[in-house]
């Protein structure tokens, strides 16, 4: 079941009999607000664990939010049976064609690896989700370029109170 946005969702999925889901919110085409997959993993993975599901028996995989080898790391960590690469792909082979995936793959690859060392974990088996800090994970504040022509040009607008 691909385009899961919620822990009660995927919940739902299992309880339905299914082998496992897609935490997906469609490259931001359709649902461009929404969360991305690897944002809403933690949630899931802890609904279904209170469901009663194990990891053999419901496949969570994440396809949104992958962009290097430590978010692969992390959807990992925090459960993921695996992880969709969609942009990286696109602008890859858009760039440098059929080359260009193969040196993403490596990319990913050694970026995942660097991580694992880092991280003291010789395996994938070895990843745990007390690799993780998930606190702020929802947090993405991007400033804003300044506009230095605006407000060096105009004068600012005052609230009345400042009057």
């Amino acid at each position: 079941l691909k385009g899961v946005q919620c822990a009660e969702d995927a919940v739902m999925a299992y309880k339905a009999g299914l082998s496992g889901c897609v935490l997906s919110n469609h490259g931001g085409r359709q649902l461009d607000t929404c969360r991305s997959g690897i944002e809403v993993l933690p949630e899931v993975m802890e609904a279904l664990r209170e469901a009663g599901a194990t990891q053999e028996d419901f496949a969570v995989f994440v396809d949104g939010g992958i962009r290097r080898g430590a978010d692969i790391f992390k959807a990992v960590a925090l459960g993921a049976a695996g992880v969709g690469v969609g942009r990286p792909v696109l602008y890859s082979l858009a760039s440098y064609g059929d080359k260009g995936i193969v040196r993403m793959v490596h990319m990913l690859q050694d970026e995942l690896m660097m991580v694992m060392r880092l991280s003291g974990t010789p395996d994938v088996a070895s990843i745990t989700e007390g690799h993780v800090i998930t606190k702020n994970l929802s947090d993405h504040i991007v400033p804003l370029p300044a506009d230095n022509l605006v407000n060096g040009t105009y004068m600012p607008l005052m609230p009345a109170a400042r009057l």
